[in-house]
């Protein structure tokens, strides 16, 4: 069986509060026996239709990672009630065809299980969820169905860094057992 993994944290940002998160996950996937690799999607340009074909070499590689996982975790902050631009652009980059003669998302995406965290402020990411959920769905992936997003306490914001509570330990802990329970059927 495949146990490859492929992450992607929503966010740019050098120390990002959901890089923590991901850190998190990542450590809990590994010691089950996983094999996780974070996608930099960093260096991808904006989807445009004038330079797909042939893809830029760091949509190739994106896409080949993608390929090659059994499934995907996405951790991401919400911003403005909504998906960051880039989570946004890597999603659109790995939907879009790969041969210009085959029209609709590539095989690798379809029916491919996402799981989906994230934290942002009150709303504990859960309007970047619920629209990340929906938008998979279009794009032919398959959510999981337990999401896990917290409210960044205000310590975070003072101090920079995020400190998971036991509590947000158990959620994620919870939300990585459904997923691999999910994998297994």
């Amino acid at each position: 069986m495949n146990k490859k993994i492929a992450m992607i944290n929503g966010s740019l940002r050098k120390g990002s509060f959901n890089q923590t998160i991901l850190e998190y996950i990542k450590s809990g996937l590994e010691a089950k026996g996983y094999e996780v690799t974070q996608l930099d999607i960093s260096k991808l340009p904006l989807m445009n239709q004038d330079i797909e074909f042939p893809a830029p070499e760091s949509v190739s590689a994106i896409r080949e990672e993608v390929k090659k996982s059994v499934a995907l975790w996405i951790v991401t902050p919400e911003y403005n009630g909504s998906v960051p631009a880039p989570l946004k652009n890597v999603l659109d980059w790995i939907s879009r065809p790969v041969d210009p003669d085959v029209p609709g998302a590539p095989d690798f995406v379809n029916g491919k299980l996402v799981a989906i965290s994230g934290a942002a402020g009150r709303s504990g990411a859960s309007l970047v969820l619920a629209e990340l959920k929906g938008l998979l769905q279009r794009m032919a992936m398959k959510p999981l169905e337990h999401t896990a997003g917290i409210s960044l306490p205000m310590e975070a914001y003072e101090t920079g860094k995020l400190i998971l509570s036991d509590e947000h330990k158990k959620l994620f802990d919870e939300q990585i057992n459904k997923f691999i329970e999910a994998l297994n059927n």
